[in-house]
């Protein structure tokens, strides 16, 4: 049986954001959703919560999206402030796009005030803007033409759908369910030919993850759904004394010397605990479980892990998943 092997990006879980959610958060609005969702990805929250294995991630589309929906409410507050609009006659001047009432040197203001707020994502290390241009992806601009002429999705939210796609991402997180509905993007599948699997990228709302219990539940589902296919085993014992854990694997599965293994399991329901050790070549320390005898490869084995694995009480493996690493 060929071995499916898992590699360390197959623990990292990509959320994509779309620009409603970054509006939310950067101007404080929706608190009970975007911004509490992003909150818990800040820099100096994310070590202590333990959730370094996700990723928030945009692209350039995404930023000049939020460029153009910002330049319009700037100026919006500049109608009512400046020359006495109303609301509701200022967004329907704003409409029009000419920007009649700013001068260049306004819109020069505007462009630095917007800059401004996009550096807050920066320093706090939330999010990670891709440049998708500046890569010059093949097949990106026929991806989006694809999805125009496929579906009903407007130009603007090819663009960003593609974006996810092009960054690697597994969900995309926006607040326009009417827009990005699950089953308009299960349509596109077999209609893009260009599109191997535009399946792949879930459509979640910034709800679905603004506490940390929902955030690592979301995850360990994914991460359950992404990777059980390539579970060679499972630990059976551990003998914490010994540092010694016992290993059973699938039918048609088995590990030999040399081989790298990545041990995962989730303490407390959802919290991950996972490390990756090579097994000992020829110092007696792998063994056949049954017959207790040093061997080369085998599908019930044991095997004594480095003691810098050794969690006490706290954390016994027993139950935890192995798995076939790459490096």
């Amino acid at each position: 049986m060929m071995r499916n092997k898992i590699r360390l990006e197959d623990f990292k879980l990509r959320l994509f954001i779309d620009t409603n959610v970054l509006i939310d958060y950067i101007e404080g609005f929706d608190k009970k959703q975007s911004v509490a969702f992003l909150n818990l990805f800040r820099s100096k929250f994310r070590k202590k919560a333990k959730i370094n294995d996700i990723e928030l991630v945009t692209s350039d589309y995404v930023l000049w999206e939020f460029y153009g929906h910002s330049k319009e409410e700037l100026y919006v507050q500049k109608l009512v402030k400046d020359h006495s609009y109303g609301y509701i006659a200022a967004n329907k001047e704003c409409r029009n796009g000419s920007f009649r009432h700013a001068d260049l040197l306004c819109m020069r203001k505007f462009g630095k005030e917007i800059k401004e707020k996009l550096e807050r994502i920066k320093k706090e290390e939330i999010i990670y803007p891709e440049s998708l241009v500046g890569k010059n992806i093949p097949g990106f601009s026929e991806v989006i033409e694809d999805i125009l002429c496929s579906s009903k999705f407007s130009y603007k939210d090819a663009i960003v759908l593609a974006s996810a796609y092009f960054t690697q991402a597994h969900i995309l997180i926006t607040r326009d369910e009417q827009h990005f509905s699950q089953s308009r993007i299960d349509d596109l599948e077999g209609a893009i030919k260009s599109w191997v699997k535009p399946s792949q990228i879930k459509i979640m709302k910034p709800s679905n993850f603004d506490t940390l219990d929902k955030v690592k539940r979301e995850y360990k589902k994914w991460f359950c759904e992404q990777n059980s296919n390539k579970v060679i085993g499972k630990v059976i014992k551990h003998f914490p004394k010994k540092n010694v854990i016992e290993i059973k694997c699938k039918k048609g599965c088995a590990i030999k010397e040399g081989d790298f293994i990545y041990i995962v399991k989730f303490f407390n329901k959802n919290d991950i605990g996972k490390f990756c050790f090579q097994i000992p070549k020829k110092n007696g320390n792998f063994k056949d479980a049954r017959t207790k005898k040093p061997i080369i490869k085998g599908e019930h084995i044991t095997v004594k892990i480095p003691s810098r694995y050794s969690y006490g009480k706290q954390k016994r493996w027993k139950d935890a998943w192995a798995f076939i690493a790459t490096l």
